[in-house]
């Protein structure tokens, strides 16, 4: 089989980049790899046909389904040697980035002045600037408007990337747009005229937004923001900026500095900025400077959220973690000045307390002295409205400190990736865990693991060493589902997969409790000796154990050996020796995370036969309850600065777990 693969290549001279993918992967199994390679090859077959078909296009009537404009989509993407040579090279061309942007969303049909039509919140960060848009996207669908969202990565299905009114596009509507835009950007040109996979999904972005009216447009950066393909924006309503932390180095610097300076690109003259104020003096200092180069109308920080005016309303978010309360602070500010900055919502107070004006942005306390700021003014605290409330407490964002019971088995999904955001989510997991657990009941925990990228693994583990952990299950991003032709990724390899998860096990085998390294035994290196031989190795260097599954779904088989699962070939782990205490548990909870690639193929297992990620369902009367509580506002008094305080045990009823609505 992979003998008449490579005698085939020929058939797919037209194809950009991919030969180069499907070369490098039949040469690894060729070579005589580990049998786990070509089990991870088997994903191949439909892969290579998907090619073919795109090559007999030419004889025959055209593909224009769903699965075709994804296949199309893929196709964009660079391949893992040409991704190295484009990242060796990427600081030589990077202010070429957004001319090219430019000319392909000209050549779409969307001109510079339909671009500026649309009214848009921007927002870069290293951390939670996907949540921060997703809090924010809810707060102003509470109020009516018809909403756009632009993210990355997606989960499971490409549709996730665009959103309409807080949901993917439906399929349909995205194979239109796609193969619209397609024609005239890409068809019957070369590789060299045709933008990479994120640029062009940048323009399909406002070519929807634009041809479906939204009222306004979320958009999320992708890499840094200087130069990333979504920083065409000129004249958006308001920018954003969230935590920043050491991502992306080999693109944006080694230093927090330099990476404040491309996140900072976003500001616009004449535009107001927010911030999460929790930052290095160094990144605030940066952004401080830019904000006047850049003419910013006023840059400030959000203040905490418990120092909002919450009237009646309870402090509850709809998204776990300690650290989603600095993104839905930022939100807020950004929601607020969205209505403050536009004729939308004019005239309408009449939700608001005794004296707040609907068309006011949030004041900035103009006091200079704030240290710790490094004198960047902060927002001074507002009355939160009860869709503001609302807003917050019904935000759904998937993969993000997400819960998951299905039966015996708990998920815990979290595509930290950060050093600050592995941190959050191992002290997340270990408070939810704990909440979730039934008096009396066994548990075993299980942490699924991979990373990707050129992350440093051993500061993205080390959080772990402490979450009473009972086995580690290192595995790749592959899923291993037959069709999965949304999470095809051509910009590694099999091979380069598999090596990352050894590495990971040997690190995991080395790390003592408190993150140093363990001095090197004998059984050390025999068991490194096993390994290289034999991925089945449960790995037990270190006091939790660790073992290698490859594909996702035999990751999932082998934990929950539940027959309703879509499954790999379970045969490449039938000789790893479960421990006892995992088949005796009354519970297992499953904390999923290191990559949001990984969380996606986790969903893409776990979910609906579609591939749809389920959406949270929401109690009909908890909505009714925040409107309750809103007319009752409006008819009482006005709140102060404390109020979040005397309100935040109220409404006990409604305090519920984010994840179970």
């Amino acid at each position: 089989e992979c003998k008449r693969l490579i005698s085939k290549t020929d058939l797919m001279q037209g194809v950009c980049g991919r030969i180069t993918f499907l070369s490098s992967r039949v040469g690894s199994v060729l070579s005589g790899s580990l049998m786990d390679e070509v089990k991870l090859s088997k994903c191949m077959g439909s892969t290579y046909r998907a090619y073919q078909t795109s090559n007999n296009t030419q004889s025959e009537e055209r593909d224009l389904s769903y699965e075709s404009a994804i296949r199309s989509l893929n196709a964009l993407q660079s391949n893992a040697a040409t991704l190295q040579k484009i990242r060796k090279e990427r600081q030589k061309h990077v202010h070429l980035n957004l001319p090219q942007t430019r000319l392909y969303l000209e050549r779409s049909g969307v001109t510079t002045d339909m671009l500026n039509s649309l009214k848009i919140i921007h927002v870069s960060g290293t951390k939670g600037k996907g949540s921060t848009c997703a809090f924010c996207e809810s707060i102003l669908r509470q109020y009516g408007l018809r909403t756009g969202f632009y993210s990355s990565p997606h989960l499971v299905s490409a549709t996730e990337r665009v959103r309409l009114d807080g949901e993917p596009v439906a399929r349909t509507k995205f194979t239109q747009y796609f193969w619209q835009v397609y024609d005239k950007v890409c068809r019957n040109r070369s590789s060299e005229d045709r933008p990479p996979y994120f640029q062009f999904l940048t323009v399909l972005a406002f070519n929807i937004f634009i041809k479906e009216k939204v009222d306004v447009a979320i958009i999320e950066v992708g890499i840094g923001g200087e130069y990333d393909c979504t920083n065409i924006i000129e004249k958006p309503i308001v920018t954003g900026i969230t935590a920043l932390g050491l991502d992306h180095t080999n693109i944006l610097g080694n230093t927090i500095a330099e990476i404040a300076w491309h996140k900072a690109g976003i500001m616009k003259s004449g535009v107001p900025t927010f911030i999460d104020g929790n930052q290095p003096s160094d990144a605030l200092k940066v952004i401080s400077r830019r904000s006047t180069e850049l003419g910013a109308s006023s840059l400030a920080v959000a203040p905490p959220l418990d120092q909002y005016a919450w009237g009646r309303f309870p402090l509850v978010l709809g998204l776990h973690g300690q650290i989603q309360h600095r993104n839905a602070a930022l939100a807020l500010c950004l929601a607020k000045s969205f209505l403050a900055h536009t004729d939308l919502l004019e005239g309408d107070t009449h939700n608001l307390p005794e004296g707040e004006e609907e068309d006011s942005s949030p004041q900035i306390s103009r006091q200079a002295s704030q240290d710790n700021y490094q004198n960047i003014d902060v927002v001074e605290p507002f009355a939160i409205t009860g869709k503001m409330a609302l807003g917050l407490r019904l935000t759904d964002w998937p993969g993000r400190t997400q819960i998951l019971d299905m039966g015996r088995t708990q998920y815990f999904l979290d595509g930290a990736h950060t050093e600050e955001s592995v941190r959050a989510c191992a002290a997340w997991f270990k408070k939810a865990s704990k909440q979730s657990a039934r008096d009396e009941e066994k548990i075993f925990k299980v942490m699924i693991f991979n990373t990707s990228g050129e992350r440093d693994p051993k500061v993205l583990l080390t959080p772990f060493l402490k979450c009473q952990l009972d086995l580690v299950i290192f595995t790749t991003n592959v899923s291993g589902l037959e069709d999965a032709v949304d999470q095809q990724n051509f910009t590694t390899t099999d091979k380069i997969q598999l090596e990352r998860c050894k590495s990971h096990l040997r690190l995991w085998t080395k790390l003592g409790s408190d993150g140093s390294d363990r001095p090197v035994t004998s059984h050390d290196r025999a068991e490194e000796e096993d390994l290289n031989s034999n991925l089945n190795l449960l790995a037990t260097g270190n006091p939790v154990p660790g073992v290698i599954i490859p594909l996702i779904c035999d990751a999932l088989q082998w934990i929950k050996q539940d027959s309703h699962l879509q499954t790999g070939d379970l045969n490449c782990v039938d000789d790893v020796n479960k421990p006892v205490d995992m088949n005796d548990a009354d519970r297992l909870q499953v904390l999923v995370t290191g990559s949001l690639h990984l969380v996606g193929g986790v969903l893409a297992c776990i979910q609906d036969e579609e591939g749809l990620i389920q959406a949270r369902e929401v109690d009909p009367e908890l909505i009714n309850h925040y409107k309750h509580l809103e007319k009752s506002q409006c008819c009482n008094a006005n709140s102060n600065g404390n109020a979040a305080a005397k309100n935040s045990n109220a409404n006990a009823k409604y305090q519920s777990v984010p994840g179970m609505l």
